[in-house]
């Protein structure tokens, strides 16, 4: 009903009253006309904003409907995050408050700032999991419980999950790995991860220049342009890695 109308609440009150007494009859209440005012709506959505176990149940049933209802293709996700920054004065105290200083890719460090992680599916964009977050966190460990929630809300593991580089950490690859997941993330060129993409590139007969830029492109492509027998290569050397250091740490 708001898809059809606008995201302001008070755009539920003339669609209540349309529909006031199929609904008294399928729910068994006695609605008031004012019970559905936008006031009373806002303490609903604040009090369910309390509980993220709720939140988590509503999210993977509206995804369910969305990709049973349009019959939505679910072989390939994507996941990323970003931050907002905002000009507000800090009201409450800091472990209260989602709003708070921390980098800013807006290069603002001055401005407090908020996150917010998306999860979608692809080519549509059909957004299926969210998550506003403190400013000041590390993305890194996000991606995880993002990747356990779209399995949730797609019914299976085997989409292609997608990605930058910040979920390329060898534990939050070996987790997904470990699951039967498949993904596709651009390995950043730091720490340890360039000893181990030569060690695959002897492995696998693919040049690593080739193997970092192939794995950009395909991120970068929304409608994976790329074809079949690279994208297979592509991740098999993914999961080669994560999954031979996944049982190196076992």
């Amino acid at each position: 009903m708001i898809a059809q109308a606008d995201h302001r609440l008070c755009a539920l009150v003339a669609w209540v009253k349309a529909h006031r007494q199929i609904l008294e009859l399928s729910t068994g209440w006695l609605i008031g006309e004012k019970d559905t005012s936008d006031d009373r709506l806002a303490r609903v959505v604040e009090e369910l904003g309390k509980q993220e176990d709720v939140i988590g149940r509503i999210e993977v049933k509206l995804g369910q409907h969305l990709i049973r209802a349009y019959e939505l293709p679910t072989e390939v996700a994507r996941a990323d995050t970003s931050s907002f920054s905002v000009n507000h004065q800090q009201q409450k105290s800091e472990q209260e408050s989602l709003l708070r200083y921390g980098h800013s890719k807006d290069k603002r460090p001055d401005l407090l700032q908020y996150r917010q992680l998306l999860g979608t599916l692809d080519p549509g964009g059909i957004p299926l999991v969210s998550a506003t977050l403190p400013g000041n966190g590390a993305d890194d460990p996000l991606y995880w419980p993002t990747w356990q929630q779209m399995v949730k809300v797609i019914g299976h593991n085997s989409f292609v999950f997608l990605a930058d580089c910040k979920p390329a950490a060898i534990a939050t690859r070996g987790q997904i790995a470990s699951k039967g997941g498949i993904y596709c993330f651009p390995v950043p060129m730091s720490g340890q991860h360039p000893q181990l993409l030569k060690q695959t590139d002897e492995i696998a007969g693919v040049s690593l220049s080739a193997t970092s830029s192939a794995v950009q492109d395909l991120i970068l492509s929304p409608t994976l342009k790329m074809s079949e027998p690279t994208v297979v290569t592509l991740l098999a050397i993914n999961l080669r890695v994560a999954r031979s250091h996944l049982g190196a740490a076992q």
